[in-house]
């Protein structure tokens, strides 16, 4: 690629990969810089969630992930004595992929790397390092240093935007004058990462708060098996993770043999609880590890920089079309950071239950899980882990319902979209998502066929490409632009008059409307994309080759 770049990403991680590629298929000339050659071959994170499958789906990698995944699983918790105190699954996903599966990151991490190696609208500096950043009123710069055949070569790319996604130890994020604000746990864990696990295992993974040691079993599929240790104060690090010692953690409670290639590797971590101060800095913007550092215990840390990158492409997209105001780029940071921040708490108040070791506090923890097991509305609550809870932008991107005004059972303005599976004019069935735009979509619940907004301001949807789509309830007619819900899951609540749901291109619902209230929305949503600046002809945009992942509930 020559000349200026309209968006460049530091950083080739699964966060990164995801922001290039969902910036890419929309036909952003985007540029993705990475110091390493090969994809990331290390089981970091181990917890994948709905909403990010959502995202995958849309780069056409998702099926091959489910494939190499355990999908569905729950959490368990046991106190002292190795009893149970709580089994937990989350609530049944609404959004058509598993609530929660346990995942193998570098099989992610290759699938994406993969495709955007083949991607033709995307430049991918492998073997780079961005030493130095720069940025003005009208775009930023990065310097490159890569090593070449031929020996150090550097060079200055420019773009109208910058992403950091370039880990905990963010050079951008230093770069831009940005600080982490938070603690680190003082904790030490050793991750232990096995294959050729003999047995099968339940799909849970298992929390023990044993008040000796506690530790945590993660199972996978095709043998992996994840431990995780604490350590002690007194433990040297390095000694605790030879083979001898390993050996001596795993043989004979976990394993009754384990040989040397059955550790895929053994490292000690210490747990971070820090979040960026601005997730912004002017043309810079920070996600993943780069904006935020979590501990695992709540397996958010991967599934919120995929939040992050998902919310901030189509954004950018916008801005690169035109359309984009000051306020569109600064939710980012507004819709981002606080359930960013959110997590890190659910995490650390987790790990602080876990780690318990003090035989009084233990025995007190026990006794309290147990007593609030009884109470049916906590018991539901940690059962069905609502503790998880899952973004929600009213304060952001959406044009919030006047007095009563219009509402649907299912839809929530602020929420993600419920993906049901729905019947076309083919007779496939498919989940809503495979007919959804890239960009915004237009939904019309119920009501006559065709078109029923107002055209006085018609012209709104159009102009922002936003896509059309009648939704019907189970039982309904298909045609061209129409759908019908193989089970009612958005129709519940409808009348004879359509109701009218904006769509983000992230999924989430901006409005929801009749006829009569479109005009309020359409001014409100001009606030953030103001179809009056936008381009009028958007770039074409690249499909994925592989099927939509069905949906399912």
């Amino acid at each position: 690629m020559t000349g200026r770049r309209e968006v460049i990403v530091v950083g080739a991680g699964p966060i990164g990969l995801t922001a290039a590629l969902l910036l890419a298929d929309a036909g952003v000339r985007t540029t993705l810089v990475e110091k390493a050659t090969e994809p990331g071959d290390l089981p970091r994170a181990i917890s994948f969630q709905d909403e990010s499958f959502r995202t995958l789906e849309q780069l056409g990698v998702a099926d091959a992930l489910k494939a190499e995944s355990l999908l569905d699983t729950g959490s368990r918790y046991f106190g002292l004595g190795d009893r149970l105190l709580l089994e937990a699954r989350p609530v049944a996903s609404r959004l058509g992929h598993p609530a929660k599966t346990q995942f193998d990151q570098p099989i992610l991490e290759r699938l994406l790397w993969e495709r955007a190696v083949a991607h033709q609208g995307l430049e991918f500096l492998r073997g780079a390092e961005v030493t130095a950043i720069t940025q003005d009123g009208d775009g930023a710069g990065v310097t490159v240093t890569t090593v070449e055949p031929a020996g150090d070569g550097t060079r200055t790319l420019t773009a109208d935007w910058l992403i950091g996604a370039d880990g905990g130890r963010s050079f951008v994020r230093r770069a831009a004058g940005i600080d982490l604000v938070g603690t680190t746990q003082p904790q030490r864990w050793i991750v232990v990462d096995l294959l050729n696990e003999p047995r099968p295992r339940e799909p849970f993974a298992e929390f023990h708060g044993d008040g000796k040691r506690p530790y945590v079993l993660v199972p996978g599929v095709k043998g992996r098996l994840r431990i995780e240790f604490m350590l002690f104060d007194h433990e040297d690090p390095d000694e605790m993770t030879t083979p001898e010692r390993i050996r001596e953690l795993v043989v004979p409670r976990f394993r009754a043999e384990l040989a040397p290639d059955d550790v895929r590797r053994a490292v000690v971590y210490v747990a971070h609880q820090r979040v960026a101060r601005t997730y912004r800095a002017g043309r810079v913007f920070l996600v993943g590890d780069a904006a935020h550092l979590m501990p695992p215990f709540a397996g958010q840390g991967l599934n919120a920089g995929i939040r992050d990158a998902a919310n901030l492409a189509w954004k950018l997209v916008e801005a690169v079309d035109g359309g984009a105001t000051e306020r569109l780029l600064d939710s980012y940071e507004a819709e981002r950071r606080t359930h960013g921040a959110a997590m890190v708490t659910v995490s650390r108040r987790i790990g602080a239950v876990v780690m318990a070791t003090h035989p009084v506090l233990t025995r007190v923890r026990d006794t309290a899980v147990r007593a609030l097991g009884l109470i049916p509305r906590v018991r539901d609550f940690l059962a069905n882990m609502r503790f998880i809870t899952p973004p929600d932008h009213a304060a952001g991107v959406v044009v919030a319902p006047v007095g009563h005004g219009v509402a649907l059972d299912a839809v929530t303005v602020g929420r993600a979209l419920s993906q049901p599976v729905v019947r076309d004019a083919t007779g496939a069935a498919r989940g809503l998502d495979a007919h959804l735009g890239r960009g915004w979509t237009l939904l019309q619940i119920g009501g006559p066929p065709g078109p029923a907004v107002d055209t006085a301001v018609d012209a709104y949807w159009e102009a922002i490409c936003a896509k059309r789509l009648c939704v019907r309830a189970p039982g309904g007619e298909t045609a061209d632009g129409t759908v019908v819900e193989a089970t009612a899951v958005l129709t519940p609540g409808v009348g004879a008059h359509p109701v009218f749901v904006a769509v983000r291109p992230d999924r989430y619902v901006a409005a929801v409307f009749d006829s009569a209230g479109e005009r309020r929305v359409v001014e409100g949503l001009r606030a953030f994309v103001d179809d009056r600046s936008r381009r009028a002809h958007p770039r074409p945009r690249t499909r994925t080759s592989g099927s939509p992942t069905p949906a399912h509930h």
